[in-house]
């Protein structure tokens, strides 16, 4: 049904605009009012991985794909930062160091690692591919809401 691809610096002051778009676009889709704003945290939290963690260098690119189909949204982020992680790995570290904190009543902690844990839960597959050619992460939403579409093909 529709398909977008941007590039965009590696850069976080165009993510707000990016965000907001992709929402947007998502309930002009059908997506109702919560599953829209879930959509601008995953995308924010992806993107600004992607610049934190992977484009470091000052003319660096992300590239995004977004596709909607029926009742789902696809979306690919790919930055070109050559740090090769393994992604099993860190999920389980920042998983354990979480409930850690749960269990000592340190909920609010500062420490950070907890986005992709949230973006997890949002989101109904997450794949994050890490190479020395930068990482890619798609995700998959589902429609779960049982809103008509607002627009039709």
């Amino acid at each position: 049904m529709g398909n977008i691809k941007m590039e965009i610096p590696a850069n976080f002051t165009y993510i707000p605009g990016v965000r907001t778009c992709i929402s947007r676009i998502a309930f002009n889709f059908g997506f109702d009012d919560r599953e829209s704003y879930q959509i601008e945290t995953i995308v924010d939290e992806i993107c600004n991985n992607a610049i934190e963690h992977g484009s470091k260098k000052k003319e660096a690119k992300i590239r995004l794909e977004c596709k909607f189909e029926k009742e789902q949204m696809e979306l690919t982020v790919a930055d070109t930062g050559n740090r090769k992680f393994n992604v099993e790995q860190v999920f389980m570290h920042n998983i354990k160091r979480l409930q850690e904190e749960i269990s000592k009543g340190l909920a609010d902690s500062p420490h950070r690692g907890r986005g992709l844990i949230i973006v997890q839960k949002l989101v109904d597959k997450l794949d994050i591919k890490t190479t020395r050619n930068g990482t890619i992460v798609k995700i998959l939403k589902r429609k779960h809401s049982d809103s008509p579409l607002a627009i039709s093909s």
